[in-house]
């Protein structure tokens, strides 16, 4: 699995898990910071999650508040997980 399909599974499931309704739509963006990949951000409804390649962590929210944080290591760099 590539990396950015696992961060957004791992997104999916702490949204469902969080209450989200399976039929409600997914919203993703890419980050960018001066023309540079800086990461994806995930949103449904309350919920949200942001992606850091640099850090290699993924932030998990709820109404903007952090639940939690996990390290997501992957053998991909930043470009290659745009």
């Amino acid at each position: 699995m590539q990396l950015t399909e696992s961060i957004r599974a791992r997104v999916i499931d702490f949204f469902l898990d969080n209450g989200a309704d399976a039929t409600m739509e997914l919203q993703e963006v890419i980050l960018l910071s001066n023309g540079h990949y800086d990461g994806r951000r995930f949103y449904c409804g309350n919920l949200q999650a942001v992606w850091s390649p640099l850090s290699g962590e993924l932030s998990l929210m709820i109404k903007d508040v952090e639940q939690a944080r996990i390290n997501i290591s992957g053998n991909e760099t930043a470009t290659k997980a745009a």
